[in-house]
């Protein structure tokens, strides 16, 4: 018996069609995934880290704008002002040695040695304290002020005793006493300079300040601003004017509020700076007034 071969079949499994299908869609996703990559979890770590580093950048700017615009300003204003106290410091004491070695010695030759070596430094203390000012704003008291002023006067350092006392007179939120000392050293500068007439304005000014003030001694510092305008008077030749101012100091001195004490000092201060004058200029008479005061 003849058996013949069974043909194959051309048409194919529908579970083939379905596998070659689900391998081809595989492989579209691979190439699409190749081609368009999606966003991983690197992907968001990455741009997480970078929004992150942005976030610190700006931080960072910020502090160190406010160091450049706030911190560092203030920490230059601070070792500014301790340059600054340190000068007037320096000045002070060494105005203090002079004193106490004159009242030490009676040699002529050292003091005059040693006033010859201190001069130079307290001018450089005092041009390096000015120079700073402008640096300063307002923190530059008064009092500060002062030390330097009557050193500069002192030693005729009419330029740096010119910008400390105008610096000195604008400020206006000090103490009455502190104001009205301004004013008086902004006096004696102008009697100094040969400007007689705003000298004399500016000894009114610095009474003035204190025209409202009823504390208990205050007429004995009203007296002491008299006696300063008093010795500008005489040193300046105008004998009438000095005598006026002489009157004056002697009706303040009436006060009962002013212990005998201090009354006693004013009087042989001014006493004492009056002889200085007349052995110098001899141009006008000693004041009667002042020789009978006790």
């Amino acid at each position: 018996m003849n058996s013949n071969p069974v043909p194959e079949s051309n048409t194919t499994d529908p579970e083939d069609k379905s596998s070659i299908g689900s391998k081809i869609h595989a492989m579209d996703l691979r190439m699409n995934r190749l081609e368009n990559p999606e966003h991983g979890r690197f992907e968001i770590i990455q741009k997480r880290t970078s929004f992150l580093a942005l976030l610190i950048g700006i931080l960072l700017s910020a502090i160190s704008l406010f160091d450049m615009f706030w911190s560092q300003p203030r920490n230059e204003l601070f070792r500014d002002m301790e340059e600054f106290n340190k000068s007037v410091n320096a000045v002070s004491n060494l105005r203090q040695n002079m004193i106490q070695i004159q009242h030490q010695s009676n040699n002529p030759q050292m003091l005059m040695a040693m006033n010859s070596m201190v001069s130079p430094q307290v001018l450089a203390n005092i041009q390096y304290a000015t120079a700073l000012l402008p640096r300063l704003g307002d923190h530059a008291g008064i009092p500060q002020l002062l030390v330097l002023i009557s050193e500069a006067l002192n030693i005729y350092d009419w330029k740096s005793a010119t910008t400390l006392v105008e610096r000195a007179v604008a400020i206006k939120d000090a103490v009455p006493s502190m104001q009205s000392e301004a004013r008086r050293y902004k006096a004696r500068l102008m009697f100094s300079t040969g400007k007689i007439q705003e000298g004399r304005a500016a000894f009114q000014d610095s009474l003035n300040v204190l025209r409202g003030e009823s504390a208990f001694g205050i007429n004995g510092a009203r007296a002491y601003i008299i006696a300063d305008w008093a010795i500008s008077e005489f040193a300046m030749g105008d004998c009438n004017s000095g005598n006026e101012r002489i009157g004056q100091f002697i009706q303040l001195l009436q006060d009962p509020e002013i212990l005998p004490l201090p009354r006693l000092g004013l009087i042989s201060t001014l006493k004492n700076q009056l002889e200085q004058i007349q052995s110098r200029k001899k141009r006008c008479a000693f004041p009667k007034e002042l020789e009978d005061a006790s």
